[in-house]
């Protein structure tokens, strides 16, 4: 089942650059909704054919979900799939626990220390000016802005080398692409060049996110 692997990345990655280039600042239509799921499911199905830790394919999936939620209109859809996603980060959350050389002790590296304050810092300053921009929406903002800082300190406990490397920097890409999908909805001024070209930003370190901690523990599975 190998040999299929490599198309399903080249299936994401076509599905993925068709979005951003054709579809990630338009409206809601169902062309949008298949290229934005289908580049994430594609990587879900990768995961399951690499035989990877059950977590991984069920976060993929649950981050799909949610992409299918957030392609469509309405508010009601947009909550269901900020939910999506804060449940395939618990999934993410869990994949970097049960890692098997997943170490907590590693939290208490100076260069740990460091890297976990900057993203204190960072989450505590969004928590706080969201809290007064996102309207009624301010406790499901929070809650997500909580969990995806708890997935950054889950992937601290992994260690820094090889293809771990690649999913920390997936880590990192994933919070950045929040951090500017959170400034894009409730801080940059609609019609200015940020909130134009936000969208772009926001897809392209996403899907690069899912990639490379998805290829990070694929590459590791077959060399193992």
């Amino acid at each position: 089942m190998e040999s299929y692997l490599p198309r399903l990345f080249e299936i994401s990655a076509i599905c993925a650059v068709i979005y951003l280039v054709g579809y990630c600042y338009r409206s809601a239509s169902w062309s949008k909704t298949v290229f934005k799921t289908v580049s994430i499911s594609a990587l879900a199905l990768a995961a399951v054919l690499a035989q990877s830790s059950i977590w991984l394919p069920l976060a993929l999936a649950a981050c799909a979900i949610g992409d299918y939620y957030l392609s469509r209109a309405g508010a009601a859809e947009f909550l269901k799939g900020v939910g999506a996603f804060a449940v395939g980060h618990i999934f993410y959350i869990l994949l970097f626990l049960t890692d098997p050389l997943s170490d907590i002790g590693r939290l208490s590296l100076n260069a740990r220390i460091a890297t976990l304050s900057a993203l204190a810092i960072i989450s505590f300053i969004m928590l706080l000016i969201l809290w007064f921009y996102a309207g009624k929406l301010r406790l499901a903002v929070a809650g997500y802005i909580v969990i995806i800082a708890m997935m950054g300190v889950a992937s601290a406990t992994l260690p820094w080398q090889v293809y771990y490397n690649t999913m920390l920097l997936g880590v990192m890409f994933f919070i950045l692409s929040d951090l500017i999908l959170s400034m894009e909805l409730f801080l940059f001024p609609k019609m200015s060049w940020m909130h134009k070209t936000a969208p772009f930003a926001v897809w392209m370190f996403y899907w690069l996110a899912q990639v490379l901690i998805t290829a990070g523990l694929v590459l590791r599975g077959v060399q193992v």
